[in-house]
């Protein structure tokens, strides 16, 4: 079997997508046999060093049945050549253009071509799969940044439509497919995310690698996390105004409230409020915190604040529930469909539903600790249920039944 995955995503994106498909192909490349070819492509071009770096780790390290293929054009202009020109060069071509020796051309024979991000390129031969994470630019249009909700709008449905098989990391957005696009059900496989091994509860013996991380990333004492993107969709300024009212109270006197992610789409409005609140003291921005150091940062914190408007799946309170942190996330999209039972559950349009999801934790915190006990119990058992060897095994078994071979 030769399988063709698109790898311009987990080079280039740190998060999101990104970890997503760094950690689905590193999982199934340590499950499949070597009688398996994968061949990983990935746009040209915009490589800072820290990806150049890492890109070259990975072609030097490869396994013997792993290729690395470079497409001709960078990922901006291959947008405009099938998105927006429409010209359906296929991929088999492209790589061809830019790798013509040896012979075969690098793409040719593949039985399955993995598209983890969203759009499906035109090609020539070989099944089409598509991973679909979210339909947030149709569910919540307003939280999307106007470029991207139109490429998306463009995009998605006709990836949809012309691939042979559909992956989402959800029901709920199995569900929104079939709804908002038509999409069979039967066409949609259902892949979870996962979360990796490395977030766990940490030990005492580790108690130096977490003071490191603290010393590094200058974090208080007692804190509530946030990781993810700085942008609407997160609701942050919804859990700025909730953490004032947090402040006023004994149980977040002495926290602060500590935000992991890079400034996306419109956050200038969310930092904006958290000066007219007064709150420039109370809450630390980190900006991109590296996957290194994340699972000691979740360890750090003593509760997890997630109040997002809309989800796919909803992978950093997954992680903050394996390292054993408790977790306030809202009742609304895959959020409930995952976290429900493991974690507290906020309306997210309604700030006193986040203020008082949060101080019912602290109190815990600070008190007999009777909740906190449970949602750790409940929240280490729900984050085994979600592992990337489970979604690799269940992602090559897919592309067996693709590529019409049975599973052995």
């Amino acid at each position: 079997m030769k399988i063709g995955i698109d790898y311009t995503a987990a080079i280039r994106q740190g998060a999101g997508v990104g970890r997503h498909t760094r950690s689905l192909v590193a999982t199934m490349l340590e499950q499949e046999p070597l009688d398996t070819d994968f061949v990983l492509f990935y746009a040209a071009g915009g490589l800072n060093q820290s990806q150049q770096t890492h890109l070259y780790s990975l072609e030097r390290h490869r396994p013997a049945n792993v290729k690395y293929v470079r497409l001709p054009f960078s990922e901006p202009e291959l947008t405009r050549l099938w998105q927006r020109l429409k010209i359906p060069l296929p991929l088999e071509w492209l790589a061809w253009m830019d790798n013509p020796f040896p012979f075969p051309a690098p793409l040719s024979g593949l039985d399955v071509f993995h598209f983890p991000d969203f759009a499906l390129p035109p090609h020539r031969k070989g099944k089409g799969l598509v991973t679909i994470h979210d339909l947030s630019f149709m569910v919540v249009p307003e939280c999307a940044e106007a470029g991207l909700r139109r490429y998306l709008t463009a995009a998605v449905p006709h990836a949809v439509k012309r691939a042979n098989r559909v992956i989402v990391v959800s029901e709920n957005i199995k569900h929104e497919l079939v709804e908002r696009l038509g999409t069979p059900p039967e066409k949609i496989k259902v892949v979870y995310n996962g979360v990796g091994p490395q977030f766990r509860p940490f030990n005492e013996t580790e108690r130096f690698e977490l003071e490191e991380v603290r010393q590094r990333h200058k974090l208080p004492k007692h804190f509530a996390l946030f990781v993810s993107t700085i942008e609407p969709r997160k609701n942050l300024t919804r859990l700025v105004e909730a953490w004032a009212e947090v402040k006023q109270t004994p149980a977040g006197r002495d926290r602060k409230l500590v935000l992991a992610g890079r400034r996306g789409w419109l956050y200038e409005p969310i930092f904006r409020r958290i000066s007219d609140l007064k709150l420039t003291e109370e809450i630390t921005w980190l900006d991109f915190v590296p996957d290194v150091d994340l699972p000691a940062l979740y360890n750090l914190a003593e509760l997890f604040l997630f109040p997002s408007l809309y989800e796919g799946f909803g992978i950093p309170p997954l992680e903050a529930l394996a390292c054993g942190t408790p977790v306030v996330t809202a009742d609304n999209t895959a959020l409930r469909e995952v976290f429900e039972g493991a974690a507290v559950l906020c309306q997210a349009t309604n700030t006193v539903s986040i203020t008082e999801a949060i101080l019912t934790t602290l109190t815990s915190l600070d008190g007999d600790r009777h909740l906190v006990t449970e949602l750790r119990a409940a929240g280490l058992n729900r984050a085994k249920q979600f592992t990337w060897e489970r979604a690799a095994g269940e992602t090559l078994a897919l592309y067996r039944e693709m590529a019409g071979l049975k599973f052995q």
